[in-house]
C-alpha cells in the first residue's frame, strides 16, 4: 500500500546503492502511468534490479507501458537480473511473460474488514501485547528482532542492511502507525512477536507490514495475540479493510488468516529474467 507522501518517502529514504528512478506519464494534465526502477538493496543478491510499472486501464494499449518499461530497463543498466511483481492483473502478466520473464516466487493476498473479526485473544500468561508507541528508545531490539524472525534478509555483504538503513526504510515510513502497531513482550520484557499496520487513514485502509514471532517461541499464539491487538485497533479507528500477503506455503499463518476472518483474494506473482 502506498500514498503519495510514501512514494516520495520511499524515492528519498532508501541508500544510494539502489539508485532508484521513477517517472510519469502524462496525458495532458492526467495521470496515466507510472513506472520506477532500483537495485535490491534490502539484502539479497547484488546486481538485481526491479521494474515497477502501472497504466490507468482506460489509457492502456496505447504504447505508455512499453514506453515506461523501456525507460525503467534502461536505467538498470549492469543489472544480472531484473524481477517485476503482477498483481491480480491478466494484461500485466502477459505484458511480462512476451519479454522473457518467468515466475520464481508467489504471495497469497487476502482482505479483511476489522469490524468483522469477532475472536477474542486468548490469556497468555507472561506475555503482554503493548502498541510500539509504547516502547520509544528500542531501535536496536527490533533491528535484531527483524534479523532474528527472518524479516531481513542475509544477501551478499554490499547490501548488508545496517541498523541506520533499517531504521530510515521500516520506522520511517509515514504510514507506520505506532499506536495500531504491536508487539509482545515476555516476562523478561523481551520482544518476542510483532505485528505491524501501515495505515491510509484518508482511504481507510490497512496493510499488515509484517507479523513475525521468534523462530523458538512460535506455534504458542503470540502471531495471534500481536495481529488481533492490531486488527481490533484498526476496527475502532475506522479502518474497514486491512490486506496481507502470504508465502504460499506459509500454511499455519494463512490458517490463522482465516480463523480470523481474512478472505483469500488473488496470489501475486514474482517473475525474473537475466538482464
Amino acid at each position: 500500500m502506498h500514498t503519495a507522501d510514501s512514494i516520495r518517502d520511499r524515492q528519498s529514504s532508501e541508500p544510494e546503492r539502489a539508485r532508484r528512478r521513477s517517472w510519469v506519464a502524462l496525458e495532458g494534465h492526467e495521470l496515466a502511468g507510472f513506472a520506477s526502477a532500483h537495485f535490491q538493496w534490502y539484502g539479497g543478491e547484488v546486481g538485481r534490479g526491479r521494474i515497477e510499472a502501472w497504466v490507468r486501464r482506460d489509457r492502456r494499449r496505447r504504447g505508455l507501458g512499453t514506453e515506461l518499461w523501456d525507460t525503467a530497463r534502461s536505467h538498470l543498466s549492469g543489472a544480472k537480473k531484473i524481477t517485476v511483481e503482477v498483481d491480480d492483473d491478466p494484461d500485466g502478466l502477459r505484458f511480462v511473460e512476451q519479454r522473457g520473464f518467468t515466475q520464481y516466487d508467489s504471495e497469497v493476498m487476502s482482505r479483511l474488514d476489522p469490524r468483522d473479526c469477532d475472536l477474542e485473544p486468548k490469556p497468555h500468561e507472561g506475555f503482554r501485547a503493548l502498541a510500539l508507541g509504547q516502547i520509544p528508545g528500542r531501535d536496536r531490539e527490533l533491528y535484531d528482532f527483524y534479523g532474528a524472525g527472518g524479516g531481513l534478509r542475509p544477501g551478499d555483504p554490499e547490501n548488508r542492511v545496517t541498523l541506520d538503513d533499517w531504521r530510515r526504510f521500516i520506522l520511517g515510513n509515514p504510514l507506520l502507525d505506532r499506536e495500531g502497531s504491536f508487539v509482545v513482550l515476555d516476562a523478561e520484557d523481551r520482544i518476542v512477536s510483532l505485528s505491524w499496520l501501515l495505515v491510509d487513514h484518508a482511504r481507510r485502509r490497512a496493510e499488515n507490514e509484517w507479523t513475525a514471532t521468534l523462530p523458538e517461541l512460535r506455534g504458542q499464539g503470540l502471531a495471534r495475540l500481536a495481529k488481533l491487538a492490531a486488527i481490533r485497533w484498526a476496527a475502532e479507528h475506522g479502518i474497514v479493510e486491512l490486506r496481507t500477503g502470504n508465502d504460499p506455503d506459509n500454511l499455519p499463518m494463512r490458517e490463522l488468516n482465516r480463523r480470523l476472518g481474512y478472505r483469500e483474494l488473488f496470489v501475486r506473482r514474482d517473475l525474473e529474467r537475466l538482464a
